[in-house]
């Protein structure tokens, strides 16, 4: 039984969010891949001795084929009219649909290995990781892979004989974001002429070539550079397409005079994602999970006229004037397409389906093709359900791969009997079949532990809110240092529980972590229940102390109240719109809690109601923002103003001492570094000029000065007064409210610095007129609202600025005036640290409010714990592994969050004593003191 000391509960509630946030990886998205499979030829017969594959990183669909107003010549043009005479005359052409999410590395996996890549992939990094599953590079006889070195690395190190893969790349500062992105990819091609060139004295190297199962690997990196610099539709992305449509044309050309025209030659042009128009990608947006497929050479089919299909277009491709039938496929369909033009194995743990739309073969050989494609289907199947029935007690298989007359054997047999009596399009149709189930039978395997684990993770949570209820009533409540008696036959049987569960776990051979499922659950509700009595007791007091002459109906009307503010919190996720909503209601607050104080601090209560109404605009706004050097300027001059005058007005009513005041204006100082240094950058990078040195080291020194220059404050004695820590705290997060920003950010920052201290103010007002000095510090349960509207403004902290249902909605272009260069960690340390700015402002302010009204510091968060993990329950189980994916990555995007805040709730705590130590509030407390 654990101790529910507070400290203690805090640090248990930490490694149990930590924990439990990464349940729904270990549910909903365990990694499919299984190793110990055969390989499947795909083809006895290839059509083709050799294979270029040609990824334009970033480009879209849409780009590649309509024609565009270029921004430079005002000109109407095709931006690749090498590609499109191909789709209209030689080559075969569609939509790649990709997965979330939208990145490189999970592109190029799909693309290469035939696998969709689970999105907890992304906690073992980005960058020089080794792709731990089988790929057509590793299959081939040798690859020759030319591009980024955030991408080749990952296939080199992962072949089982790195030898057989050429990874010739530039260096990580070619990655420029500031700078021309063309030349990235001139030196693929440059390098790729090297090669040929290199042939004609080396002949090893022109044998290698002249062999058969080789692949060409061209990852040209250049459009989705100039994507995130300068958007889509800039004139650099538009560039950079024309250059690859120009140069892979000399490439056609070059590589069929050194093949001297053997027509053994198959090229495959395709993205790995697409891009967003505000220039991001990774969430499933249709313009970055369409990218454009074009197949043509050897063993591909040439293309079908529209006149003989109606060509497949939708409104999407209809203005594209491509009068030939378009043929769409899943990303993963491209790794069979390119293992069967070059006959080699089916890549082991791919999920792709050869697409015959593009293959120019018999039927026979097409229907031999996707048989062996089955094979390799049904081989997982086979591997997983042995794994899987060695892990279980009672193990139930999958019933129309098992059923009789349904089972693989039988099914196989059915096919080749298909082949053999020449009904080709039968079996393929049984092929396909198979091939569905074998993938429908994995996803029955992948998930035959989710309701056992599901359940135990949704015990786990409501004994946390309980542990955390018990926690708050008997340290603020109950306040007993009373002993109780611990009931031996509840231990015993949590033991019991524990031990079963654990058990099966062992037997499971599951990873160690999965007992942490089975303990929390088991721990949290067995010290509840040991404490059943003084949680009645507590119960009991918070009745007495209710100004309701019916308490267990005003209970009941809170906790409702309460319930509908939370869902509707979790509908805000969706839409934030219900956000401004919640605002509107809440300029009522003050009039419907106390109609006499708010009447008499009317000036106040005014301001609320302007505030509220100012708030409930930012979640009117558009996600996507538009860089704005003018807004950014107006906020920081508006940060100025507030800075001035409080100063002032700080300096006559506490008469500041000269160090103080001399600090302040170095705060105020570095407000307008920040603007000046913002502005350079931003001009310099808009003329496509680079970013100037001095205005990327003046960004940086005034960032971090602008965070260390407050500790000054504390060399003197005036910075206990609360009114001045605020305009300190305000201060110091100016500067990355302007350096950081693209739009109206800084407005924001400076509209929910003003609506808290204003509620700071309202709280302590309505608190004064209904309590006695002696019962100031007593918790009613009416303070379960200032928890609730603390919660509330946590969520406006992060909704305020952004929407979690597209990470793309964090422009990266103020970033790139810190660090031009890519750096995707860095980049997004900068971008978590801006967002988690107004979450130590609400720390800062949550500790001040504790201060004035008297109460023990941590009451307003333990309460906040109650109610915070009920929005996390209710994203665990809106977390989806199917449908589109934009649902799916906005499931766990939802549930991180939401997880993360209850955990980041507990760090507030320690945050608000830090930025609020020293502070006196007279007459009620002297300074912060530290509970237990």
């Amino acid at each position: 039984m654990i101790s529910l000391n507070k400290k203690l509960v805090l640090l248990v509630g930490v490694i149990f969010h930590v924990a439990f946030m990464w349940s729904i990886f270990d549910i909903y998205f365990v990694s499919p891949l299984i190793h110990g499979m055969k390989h499947h030829q795909s083809t006895a017969t290839p059509p083709a001795k050799r294979l270029f594959l040609i990824v334009g990183d970033g480009l879209r669909a849409d780009k590649a084929f309509e024609k565009v107003r270029h921004p430079t010549t005002g000109e109407s043009e095709y931006l690749a009219p090498f590609l499109r005479s191909k789709v209209m005359s030689d080559a075969t052409f569609g939509i790649s649909h990709t997965r979330m999410p939208t990145e490189s590395r999970p592109g190029h996996v799909a693309l290469i290995a035939g696998f969709y890549e689970d999105v907890s992939a992304v906690t073992k990094g980005w960058k020089e990781n080794p792709v731990d599953f089988d790929s057509v590079f590793n299959q081939s006889r040798h690859t020759y892979s030319l591009g980024s070195p955030d991408i080749l690395p990952m296939f080199k190190h992962g072949a089982e004989d790195q030898s057989r893969i050429d990874a010739i790349m530039y260096g990580h500062d070619f990655e420029d974001f500031t700078k021309g992105s063309i030349e990235l990819d001139a030196f693929v091609f440059d390098h790729l002429d090297e090669i040929f060139e290199k042939s004609k004295t080396n002949k090893t190297l022109d044998d290698q070539l002249r062999s058969d199962k080789t692949v060409f690997f061209l990852h040209l990196l250049g459009i989705d550079t100039a994507g995130h610099s300068y958007r889509p539709y800039s004139a650099e992305y538009y560039d950079n397409i024309k250059y690859i449509d120009e140069n892979i044309e000399k490439l056609v050309d070059k590589v069929n005079k050194f093949y001297n025209d053997d027509e053994q030659t198959a090229w495959v042009f395709t993205a790995d994602h697409g891009m967003s128009d505000w220039g991001s990608h990774g969430d499933g947006h249709p313009d970055n999970t369409r990218t454009p497929l074009i197949a043509w050479g050897a063993g591909v089919n040439k293309p079908i006229p529209a006149i003989e299909d109606k060509g497949n277009h939708d409104e999407y491709s209809e203005v594209w004037d491509l009068p030939v039938k378009r043929n769409d496929v899943n990303q993963a369909d491209i790794a069979s397409l390119m293992s069967y033009l070059v006959g080699l194995n089916y890549p082991s743990n791919s999920v792709g389906e050869l697409p015959l739309a593009f293959v120019n073969a018999t039927s026979e050989t097409k229907a031999l093709a996707i048989r062996n494609n089955a094979l390799a289907l049904v081989e997982q199947y086979l591997v997983k359900e042995e794994q899987q029935k060695g892990s279980q007690i009672i193990f139930k298989p999958y019933p129309p791969l098992s059923d009789a007359g349904k089972t693989i054997d039988e099914r196989l047999a059915h096919i080749d009997e298909l082949i053999a009596q020449g009904l080709d399009q039968e079996s393929i149709v049984a092929s396909e079949e198979l091939m569905t189930y074998a993938i429908t039978g994995l996803k029955y395997l992948q998930t035959y532990n989710w309701l056992f684990l599901r359940t135990l993770v949704t015990i786990g949570f409501f004994g946390w809110i309980a542990v955390a209820f018990c926690s708050y009533l008997l340290a603020f409540v109950v306040q007993s240092d009373k002993p109780f008696t611990t009931s031996l036959p509840l231990k015993a049987v949590a033991y019991v529980a524990l031990a079963i569960l654990s058990g099966f776990f062992v037997f499971q051979k599951a990873p160690l972590h999965y007992h942490l499922y089975a303990v929390f659950p088991v721990v949290f509700w067995e010290a509840v229940l040991q404490r059943r009595t003084a949680v009645a007791e507590g119960i009991s007091i918070l009745a007495r102390r209710s100004t309701s002459k019916a308490p267990a109906l005003a209970a009941v009307l809170d906790i409702g109240l309460s319930l509908v503010l939370l869902e509707a919190i979790v509908y805000g996720y969706f839409h934030r719109e219900i956000f401004s909503v919640c605002f509107g209601l809440a300029t009522l607050w003050p009039f419907v809690h106390n109609f006499t104080v708010a009447k008499r601090e009317w000036p106040t209560s005014i301001a609320w109601v302007i505030m509220c109404a100012v708030m409930s605009s930012f979640t009117l706004l558009e996600v996507v923002k538009v860089e704005s050097i003018e807004q950014i300027l107006l906020s920081g001059a508006l940060m100025l103003l507030i800075g001035l005058v409080f100063t002032i007005y700080l300096q006559r009513k506490l008469a500041l001492a000269a160090s103080t005041v001399v600090v302040l204006f170095a705060q105020i100082l570095l407000v307008v570094a920040t603007m000046y240094f913002t502005q350079v950058s931003v001009e310099s990078l808009t003329a496509r000029n680079g970013l100037p040195l001095f205005s990327q080291v003046g960004g940086w020194i005034a960032l971090i000065l602008s965070l260390a220059v407050p500790f000054l404050h504390f060399l003197g004695s005036d910075a206990k007064d609360y009114r001045l820590r605020l305009l300190i705290i305000f201060l110091a997060f100016g500067p990355t409210f302007v350096i950081l920003t693209i739009s109206w950010e800084g407005f924001f920052y400076v509209c929910f610095f003003a609506i808290l201290v204003i509620w700071i103010e309202l709280e302590t007002q309505m608190r004064d007129a209904r309590v006695t000095p002696e019962t100031r510090a007593d918790l009613t349960p009416g303070d379960f609202r200032m928890a609730l509207f603390t919660f509330f403004m946590s969520q406006i902290g992060f909704f305020g600025i952004g929407n979690i249902a597209s990470i793309s909605s964090f422009s990266l272009d103020s970033v790139y005036r810190l660090i031009p260069v890519f750096d995707p960690f860095s980049m997004g340390a900068l971008l978590m640290f801006k967002i988690l700015v107004p979450f130590a402002v609400l720390s800062a302010c949550l500790g001040i409010l504790n201060l004035k009204l008297g109460v023990p510091s941590s009451a307003l968060f333990s309460m906040v714990l109650c109610v915070s993990d009920i929005l996390t329950l209710n994203f665990f189980y809106l977390v989806v592994d199917e449908g589109s994916w934009l649902d799916i990555g906005t499931g766990i995007s939802h549930y991180c969050i939401a997880s993360g805040l209850s955990l980041f709730m507990m760090v507030l705590e320690y945050l608000s004593g830090v930025l609020v130590a020293g502070v006196a509030i007279a007459p009620h407390v002297s300074k912060v003191k530290k509970d237990m």
